[in-house]
């Protein structure tokens, strides 16, 4: 079997708003019945094929990066979480479309996870 090119997404948000849930629904097809609260970062994998138009089809390992806790936490927390962001290839933030507080966040979010060395190379995506 040839190598799978590798693909990291970090998943980001406020605490409570899916992030979870939208992670076990794209790499297990089916709804979380009850999510756990996050702590530190939870990583799930999904096998992706994908077809350009072309007769050749390449194969992906799609690493997704739930990363808990909140945009307001302490500096130790950040730094922590800063971790997670190293040699990354794209963003999903998330946010409850019933909570404005946390739509308002992403922005936070994405300042935390791009004021990196290296940007990802992949685009910022949101979903309520």
């Amino acid at each position: 079997m040839a190598a799978l090119d590798r693909v990291k997404v970090l998943v980001l948000g406020d605490s409570g708003v899916g992030k979870s849930s939208l992670v076990h629904l794209l790499c297990h097809n089916q709804v979380l019945g009850n999510p756990s609260w996050t702590v530190g970062c939870s990583v799930d994998v999904r096998i992706h094929d994908y077809k350009e138009g072309t007769p050749e089809e390449k194969t992906y390992y799609i690493e997704l990066w739930d990363v808990g806790g909140s945009v307001g936490s302490a500096t130790s927390v950040k730094s922590t979480r800063a971790v997670f962001y190293n040699l990354l290839n794209g963003i999903i933030l998330v946010h409850d479309l019933t909570n404005k507080k946390s739509s308002q966040n992403l922005y936070r979010w994405s300042l935390e996870a791009l004021n990196r060395d290296v940007a990802p190379t992949g685009v910022l995506v949101t979903n309520g």
